[in-house]
């Protein structure tokens, strides 16, 4: 943060994570968690998030010069910054990387955008030239560039290459840890060829990290852990799908049910990192809805027609919104995301921008279009009395600029998100001319945030707080450390807890044991 002039320190992060958690915070196991443990851990994440940095710096990875200007999402919030703190790769050629690019997601068709607060720019299609230009500009003479998770996935392959002593398998699962008949640590893993029975024990003489996701895509585990009103963000008023998650097919639990069978500790289970989402319209396949619903000229309401929330607060806050919304009125658990023409010719839904993709979006059932809003609310099944009252109340509060039921559009990071060329909210504007437009909108998440329970050394721990020896986790494979959502919340501890569990076995091996000289 210093080399980039952004005024911050370890003693002011730590405050905003520790005010957020308590924010957030409300079943009696989060609470518990948020003990000695969890500062222990606190600590190491940010004493060693630098040193994480640092090393991969001097390996030639190279972060985005220019600051973030992305605030923190709770800016209210004691020891919150207005903008610096996430941090984004830099553009990355992977021509460079030669056959180590077979490694990297296929490309996908869609542009380049250099880091993720761009998406604010490039979801209004009518944003200036000279800005959009300014967002889109990226380093010349690059053959294959890619940014944001794809360089970072991009820059960490390059740094194996150049090291060539890092074998990287894909196509294999995780079936079992392997145990030690002495002390009941694991000693290495079994994994599986995916489609077929063959299986290979690899021994690990310092330690197996997990690394492999939470369980997002699993539906089962999602029907156990994600179901119920014991839950943070689930309710037994409405499913939990996995269809609805952005997820990888692979985040299908390997890691919790790994730790489960030799007896780690978990906590934070019925929690998701949410995010809303919707079926594009174009290609029919799930994506997110976060800018979406956070534009002017629109509005999310409920299955009785109404609003029930600010849009354009954090997305984390949405799902949980929704959620709690279904818990009140079962009948209210569905949500649709209304919006007019203005918004229509202003910014993309989806991957939609043609009027004839729009006209065959809607002909597919994929978008609902109504001349009036009496003929929308027939489509979407939802009183049409309250929807025009919901509209009305809407537009009228437009006029001022002011939402006086939740506030949307009245601190840094929802305005950040606005539309600025819309005043005097750049997170409110009318929804009145025809034709309307409504879409269903699902309470998705990126990933589930609970897992094996682990300690500062990113080492898994039983249920009675005893350590497993050789057996490590991080990230959305572990519980989370985190309270809350924000740009790069699950990356950041993914890579820390990564580094430490490595500089601990590092240790081991030189038989210097813990880690005590570098916290």
């Amino acid at each position: 943060m210093k080399e980039t002039g952004i005024q911050d320190s370890k003693e002011q992060a730590a405050r905003y994570i520790n005010a957020v958690a308590k924010l957030t915070c409300s079943s009696l196991e989060e609470q518990a968690f948020h003990g000695r443990l969890r500062d222990e851990r606190l600590d190491a994440f940010l004493t060693q998030g630098p040193e994480m940095m640092k090393y991969f710096r001097d390996q030639g990875f190279r972060w985005m010069a220019k600051p973030s200007q992305f605030p923190d999402y709770h800016p209210h919030i004691e020891g919150a910054v207005h903008h610096g703190r996430t941090l984004d790769p830099a553009v990355f050629d992977a021509a460079s990387l030669g056959h180590y690019q077979k490694y990297l997601p296929k490309p996908d068709g869609a542009p380049v955008i250099p880091r993720f607060e761009d998406f604010r720019v490039l979801t209004r299609l009518r944003s200036s030239g000279q800005c959009r230009a300014e967002v889109s500009a990226l380093p010349k003479g690059m053959s294959r560039p890619v940014s944001m998770g794809r360089s970072l996935i991009a820059q960490l392959l390059k740094v194996c290459k150049e090291h060539d002593n890092v074998e990287i398998w894909t196509g294999w699962e995780l079936s079992e840890l392997l145990l030690s008949g002495r002390d009941g640590g694991v000693i290495g893993a079994r994994v599986q060829r995916r489609g077929s029975d063959e299986l290979i024990d690899i021994h690990a003489s310092l330690g197996v990290i997990l690394t492999t996701g939470g369980f997002s895509q699993n539906q089962e585990m999602r029907d156990a852990y994600l179901t119920g009103t014991a839950t943070r963000e689930a309710t037994s008023g409405m499913p939990t799908k996995a269809e609805w998650s952005l997820a990888s097919d692979g985040d299908a639990g390997i890691a919790l049910r790994a730790g489960q069978r030799i007896g780690a500790g978990s906590a934070q289970l019925g929690q998701v990192w949410g995010i809303p989402t919707m079926v594009d319209p174009r290609t029919g396949k799930v994506t997110e809805a976060m800018f979406a619903i956070s534009k002017p000229f629109s509005i999310v309401v409920d299955g009785c027609g109404r609003r029930f929330f600010s849009e354009s607060q954090p997305y984390g806050e949405a799902v949980r919104s929704m959620y709690e919304r279904a818990n009140e009125d079962v009948e209210a658990a569905t949500f649709w995301l209304v919006f007019d023409r203005r918004y229509r010719r202003r910014y993309p839904i989806g991957s939609l921008k043609s009027t004839w993709q729009i006209d065959q979006a809607v002909e597919q059932g994929l978008l609902l279009r109504s001349d009036t809003i009496d003929g929308l609310a027939e489509q979407m099944h939802v009183p049409s009395r309250n929807l025009q009252t919901t509209v009305d109340e809407w537009n009228e509060m437009c006029d001022q600029g002011r939402d006086g039921y939740f506030h949307r559009g009245e601190d840094k990071y929802q305005q950040f998100i606005g539309d600025p060329t819309v005043v005097p909210n750049p997170c409110m504007g009318p929804v009145k001319e025809s034709p309307f437009y409504g879409i269903r909108i699902f309470p998705g998440d990126a990933g589930t945030r609970g897992g094996p329970q682990t300690d500062q050394f990113a080492r898994v721990l039983r249920a009675d707080g005893s350590v497993i020896s050789g057996l490590f986790a991080g990230s959305n494979a572990s519980v989370a450390l985190l309270g809350t959502q924000g740009a790069g919340t699950t990356l950041a501890p993914a890579m820390t807890e990564g580094f430490i569990a490595v500089k601990y076995m590092q240790h081991l091996a030189r038989g210097s044991g813990v880690i005590v000289e570098d916290r």
